[in-house]
């Protein structure tokens, strides 16, 4: 009885030893991604400036400025919706005359809206209104579009994208924050924080669209 009852613990403390180091695995993993977010008044201007900077450009549709806003290493990714779901595509810089996609030129718009850190507004297919009208950038939270965009075409396939590019995704998103101007055509664009600079790497043409 002895004998039975120290093996019987030996492999409850086994396994609650293995429990404990997938626990400690998870957190390290959680750690490696580290979350970005502008502690300083210096970080929080130069991520200020970046994006008011692209809204000007894109403003103007100046190619030449919007793509010293881009990192080569990072590229420029188009989210856009041919269908009934998203997808998106990669490029290495932005040419207003060639539109992604091809049938829906880049809009002109007008900014009057000043730049404000705050919970970004939500598009209401059912009204066609935002919960408030702005020119938004929250840095308390993520942008998640791309890997949910991956998750769910790998659901269908497999061989479309590696568990690794899904990571990378993920990893860019935890070092990004999304933007949204609430103009009648929406402007809505992700920055990353790439070795020590703020840079815009994706252009979200999908969102506040309810055709499909």
């Amino acid at each position: 009885m002895y004998r039975f009852s120290t093996v019987v613990v030996l492999f409850v403390l086994f396994f609650a030893s293995c429990g404990q180091g997938n626990k400690k695995q998870e957190e390290e993993k959680k750690d490696s991604v580290a979350q970005v977010l502008p502690v300083t008044a210096e970080e929080r201007n130069e991520l200020s400036e970046v994006i008011t900077r692209f809204v000007r450009a894109y403003e103007n549709k100046d190619g030449g400025k919007v793509n010293k806003l881009i990192h080569p290493e990072l590229g420029f990714t188009v989210i856009y919706r041919p269908g009934a779901s998203d997808t998106f595509v990669k490029v290495d810089s932005v040419d207003f005359a060639k539109a992604i996609p091809e049938y829906y030129p880049y809009p002109s718009i007008k900014n009057e809206y000043a730049l404000t850190f705050a919970k970004l507004p939500e598009f209401d297919c059912g009204t066609e209104k935002w919960t408030k009208q702005g020119f938004f950038c929250d840095t308390t939270s993520h942008p998640n579009q791309l890997s949910n965009i991956v998750a769910f075409e790998k659901e269908f396939d497999q061989r479309l994208f590696s568990e690794n590019q899904l990571e990378e995704l993920e990893k860019s998103e935890a070092e990004s924050f999304r933007v949204i101007v609430t103009l009648d055509v929406p402007l809505v664009f992700h920055v990353q924080r790439y070795k020590g600079n703020w840079y815009v790497t994706v252009l979200d043409r999908a969102y506040a669209g309810c055709d499909a």
